[in-house]
């Protein structure tokens, strides 16, 4: 998956074996950051709220709270681009460009 950036650095995103890069720099992701962009990804969820990212990473087996997603999002934008992820007040969160496939 390749997510374009409005600030025209580009994040090529390798979903299956959890790896992002942007500039072509691979990007160090903890397994908990990673959960939160892969629940940020997926197609039918554009916009997630605090709580539904809690629970997402319980599915995942990750006892997280509110508080921890809130700093997880801060460190994912702090690696990826503040731009990359927008939050929407009251609803929640969601990514700025949607990914587009690319061809494997």
């Amino acid at each position: 998956m390749v997510l374009g950036n409005p600030c025209g650095r580009d994040l090529e995103i390798d979903v299956p074996n959890r790896r992002i890069w942007r500039g072509g720099q691979l990007i160090g992701m903890t397994p908990r950051e990673w959960l939160v962009v892969e629940a940020l990804l997926l197609p039918n969820c554009l916009i997630w709220a605090e709580s539904e990212l809690v629970a997402f990473m319980a599915h995942g087996g990750v006892v997280s709270s509110v508080n921890a997603v809130r700093i997880h999002l801060c460190n994912i934008r702090r690696k990826l681009g503040w731009e990359v992820i927008q939050t929407l007040p009251g609803r929640g969160y969601r990514i700025v460009s949607p990914p587009l496939a690319r061809a494997a």
